[in-house]
């Protein structure tokens, strides 16, 4: 599940390392990522087939890189079939 929920992260000044190493994994490896946006919003790459070390490369502070759940993320879970907001659950990664 954590490899098939992403969230999507701003790459800053202090998280580039960080998030260019989950680009370089790409989508099989844990912790990676799937997905990676620029920040004007034109291109979305999928990790899994595009080259990810030229993308790991080129990323730019203002980038959205959409990454797996790692530790201490929240997920909100809806439990079926109702579909109030009652029935949302937020569990912690």
């Amino acid at each position: 599940m954590a490899k098939i929920l992403t969230f999507p992260e701003r790459v800053t000044k202090f998280n580039k390392d960080r998030l260019k190493t989950y680009v370089l994994n790409g989508s099989d490896k844990y912790p990676g990522a799937n997905y990676f946006i620029s920040k004007d919003g034109l291109s979305k790459n999928n990790l899994m087939f595009g080259n990810r070390r030229r993308i790991a490369d080129e990323i730019q502070i203002g980038d959205i890189i959409e990454r797996h759940l790692i530790d201490n993320d929240i997920v909100l879970f809806n439990r079926q079939p109702s579909l109030h907001r009652l029935s949302i659950m937020c569990h912690r990664y």
